[in-house]
Order: structure tokens, then sequence, then C-alpha cells
């Protein structure tokens, strides 16, 4: 499980999935000859073929959705979006040459490539980056979140676009990353009474290095290259396939046996074999992601800080990071990881005391408090995380009751104060690297029924973290989050868990992988080559 959205659960139409029309791509029925329930095994396409396992299907394609990270990871192949970053985290051009922004921070000036087409063979012009930045605001779920400052968009030429704010926001710009640039003309032929997000569902419409070609429900999906990308291709596997599987075993032998090249979720256990084993690479990346547990503000019981305060004492952090991550992370100092800039040591965080947490409960009468978690039961560390969390609660006279449920299920339950989970594991996986995507999007109070899951509010955090998102100045930006964070600190608004390392392991036929942190748990499959 990726989670990073905002958005609501998907619908029904989002959920039931079937094989997969591709857009204007010759040879789709033949990419499906030879494909068993289990994905491409014929020993000729295997040559050139790259296969990445995940542990679950995408509830969507439509980039709207990007902002989850299952999502954005079948994005990838078939799409640009308008910026991204190089290695040195700085922004750069995607499907844009060069850009200006106004002296007020209110205009936004991009100049476009010119050599881009979508799949269907169209020109890629400023209308589509209109007209994608207008649906999103016109939906108003997913990477909407990111982009609460557009107006409008007006395609000057079709190499120029001039987006208009209703208000500076300094990260704006890195919320671009994020954004995919459709084909507007045939979504909009296909847009139905809902944008398109119905036929989105289940089609592209993009202009990426590889097509979506086919879905088998819930077993993988498969991409076929683009021959007209405008980068072109050099070492690049003919096709590209996500295999599903759920289990961390199951990922860990299909690596083994050379059914997979690449897997993102074996457990911590498996590790040291792949390491010691030739043929593989086990790569560990420091990242901008933390797992929280968030207490429900609106609950009568978690709603006491008293209570919050015990829990957050009674936690094994260290256990966590030795035995549950076997080392591969490392303890939050706060709700903002450590890597992210205005990250302070200026807080008074909560470490392992048992004894203290109990007399918190023994001196409040909270003993036999009876609570209710959820946590995504896919997922070996919050698994582990979980019943960690049980286990040391019982000994301060706390009773944990552990419910394993779905990421679509977290996301309903957590849209109103009545199915709120009480407490609820969660990750943020940050879209960019800016402590916005930590502070304002799971602490503002205008993301109440998004990545505020627990629905925290505080007047003086929003205006710290609203006024950060429009101040330029990054000395001054810190000043905000720094306080914000001592008050979210002081509240115990969340359990700060740890903040994993990013580990893969990779066949060695398969050169190229990197991590990208503003692109967390997914694969940039333009960057892998097969070695000769």
């Amino acid at each position: 499980m990726r989670i990073q959205s905002a958005a609501t659960p998907p619908t029904t139409a989002h959920r039931q999935y079937f094989l997969l029309k591709a857009v204007a791509v010759i040879g789709v029925a033949g990419l499906l000859v030879g494909c068993t329930a289990n994905g491409s095994n014929d020993a000729t396409s295997r040559d050139t073929s790259i296969v990445i396992a995940e542990n679950e299907p995408p509830a969507t394609f439509d980039p709207i959705q990007a902002d989850n990270s299952t999502v954005d990871g079948v994005v990838i192949p078939a799409y640009n979006s308008v910026l991204t970053y190089d290695d040195n985290l700085e922004l750069e051009g995607e499907l844009v040459e060069s850009w200006s922004v106004s002296e007020d921070g209110l205009t936004l000036d991009f100049k476009l490539r010119d050599d881009v087409v979508f799949h269907d063979g169209t020109a890629l012009t400023s209308t589509d980056v209109a007209y994608t930045l207008d649906r999103i605001k016109r939906i108003g779920i997913g990477v909407a979140s990111y982009l609460s400052a557009y107006e409008s968009s007006e395609a000057i030429s079709d190499t120029e676009v001039s987006v208009r704010l209703n208000r500076s926001d300094s990260s704006f710009l890195a919320a671009l990353t994020r954004v995919y640039v459709l084909n507007s003309a045939l979504v909009d032929e296909n847009a139905g009474s809902d944008d398109g997000q119905s036929w989105l569902a289940n089609n592209s419409a993009g202009s990426g290095p590889y097509v979506l070609s086919a879905y088998s429900a819930n077993q993988s999906t498969m991409y076929t290259k683009f021959a007209d990308y405008w980068e072109g291709f050099d070492g690049q596997a003919e096709t590209v396939e996500f295999r599903y599987l759920a289990e961390p075993a199951t990922q860990s032998a299909a690596l083994s046996s050379g059914d997979v090249d690449i897997a993102m979720d074996i457990a911590p256990t498996e590790w040291e074999k792949f390491e010691g084993t030739d043929g593989f690479t086990v790569d560990k990346a420091g990242t901008n992601v933390a797992l929280y547990v968030f207490f429900n503000m609106g609950d009568s019981v978690t709603s006491n800080p008293v209570l919050r305060e015990a829990i957050s004492y009674a936690y094994d952090y260290d256990q966590h990071i030795d035995s549950i991550l076997y080392g591969s992370g490392s303890p939050m100092n706060g709700p903002v990881p450590t890597a992210m800039k205005c990250a302070t040591d200026d807080l008074t965080v909560p470490t392992f005391d048992l004894q203290k947490a109990k007399e918190i409960i023994d001196t409040n009468g909270l003993a036999g408090t009876q609570l209710t978690m959820t946590f995504l039961g896919a997922l070996v560390e919050m698994e582990q995380a979980a019943a960690l969390l049980q286990s040391n609660l019982s000994e301060i006279g706390v009773i944990l009751d552990l419910q394993a449920i779905t990421y679509p299920q977290y996301v309903e339950m957590s849209l109103n104060t009545e199915t709120r989970p009480q407490l609820g594991m969660i990750y943020a996986f940050p879209a960019f690297p800016d402590t916005s995507a930590i502070l304002f999007q799971n602490f503002n109070s205008q993301t109440i029924g998004g990545q505020n899951w627990g629905a925290y509010s505080n007047p003086r955090v929003d205006e710290l973290t609203s006024a950060a998102q429009i101040e330029n100045d990054q000395d001054v930006r810190c000043d905000y989050y720094v306080e914000a964070q001592q008050i979210i600190t002081s509240e115990f608004a969340s359990v700060n868990l740890s903040n994993p390392q990013h580990v893969a392991v990779v066949n060695e036929r398969v050169q190229g992988f990197s991590y990208r942190p503003w692109h967390h748990q997914t694969v940039d499959v333009y960057d892998l080559t097969l070695s000769e």
C-alpha cells in the first residue's frame, strides 16, 4: 500500500477492473499472447521485459489521484509531469523548457517543449496543460489538495501557457511534479458525466515512454514501449509489467525464481538473504516518509490529551527500529522527518517510558480504557508495529483492539467523525520534498477529510502552516514550521513511530534503479535498462 491521498474513496467504477484498451497502440493482442494468469511468462518476451512486484493494484489509472503512490506508480510510465526534480532535489522542467514567476507570486509563465506527442500521435500543447489543471480544480480530489491556490490558465500559444493563482503559494511549483498532462481532446471525447474519471480509471491519455496496454484484474498491469517518445530509447525494456503479489513471502519467492526483477515489499528478514546472493542488489535509501498513529480528535476518548500523552510514552521506539525495521530507518524527532528542511531538534519529544506512562494512566483514572486502532494489514511494518503498541499498552492497563483494513476502507472511515478510527496507523508519503507536504497536509484543518487523518485542528497551527504556504523566504518559512512543530508535539497529536528507509531488491539484469524521494515507493521505468 502506498498512501498519499486526500481523495475521496474510489467510486464503484474505479473498483471494477477489466481488460484495458490501449490508446492507438499496435500489437496489444500480440502482447497478451503467452500471458498466464500471473502475467507474461513467455521466455522470449521475458528477455526484453522488466517485471516489478507490487503488493496491491491501483484504485484507478486516472492521474488526478496520483497523490496516492500506488496510482502514481502506474501513471509514471504512461505520462509526463509538468516539472520534476534533479538529483540535487532542485526543480527542473519535464514538459517545460523554462518558467518564470511574477514578483507578486500570482502569475507563472511556462514555455513548453515543442517535440512531445501523445500516444495517439497528436502534439502536446499549452491547451492540454490548461485543460489538465482546470480539470483538477473542477473535480477537486487527489492532487487538487496540492493545488488549492490554482485559479486559471491561459494558452498564449501552442508552447506558452500562463497560470494564475488566487494567492502566492511557495509550494505550487513543487506540486506540479505530481501534475501529469492529459491529452485534452481524447479525455474530453470520453468525458461522460464525471469529467473522464470512469474512462481514465481504465485507459491512459498520456505522452510517456510506455503505453498502458493491458490490465488483468488484481494480477498485472502491462505496458509497451511508445516508439515515438520524445526522449528516445537506449536499452530500455520493450515491455514493463507490474505484477500484484500481496504477500512479502510471495514477492521474495518470485525474486528468487527470476519471475520478477524488482520488489519493494519483501520482509526485512529476507533482506540479508538477497544481500548475500549473487545476482541481486539490495538498494537502501533515506526517505521523507514517516509512520504515524493519528488520534481522532473528535472522539470523546482520544480527544483527551492526557491519554494521548500516556500512549506516546508507552511505545518502544527503539525496538521498532531494531526489531521491526532491522536498523533500516531512524526514530522520529517530532512530526517532521529529520531530512526535511525545517525539521528541528528544539522539541521535547516522548520517549519510551512505561513507568511514566503508567503513572499518567493511574493518576487520571484511565486504567482499563479500551481503544480500537486501524492499520493496513498488507504491510509488514504496520502489522508488527500494531502488535508492539498493543503489547506496550497492555502493560499500562490500556486495552487496544486491532483492526486490519484496506486503504480504501481507511479513507472512507476517515471522512467523518463517527467512523474515523480512534487511533489510525498510516504513513505520510510526502509528494514533494517540502515541509508543507507534512505539516500543511497532515495537520492543517483545511485538509480534514483528506490527509489530516485525525482531524487535528489548532488555530495557531493553521495560521503558521497557512502563512508558510505563501511565504517565499525559506528562513521565515522555517520559523513558522518550527513553532508549528512545537505546538503539535506539545498536544501529542500523533505518535511518531518511525522514519523508515526505502528498501528495494533488484535483479542485476536490471540497471539504473534509484530511489526518488518525490515519488516514494514507485519505479521510474524509463531510467531502467536491461544488461546484455
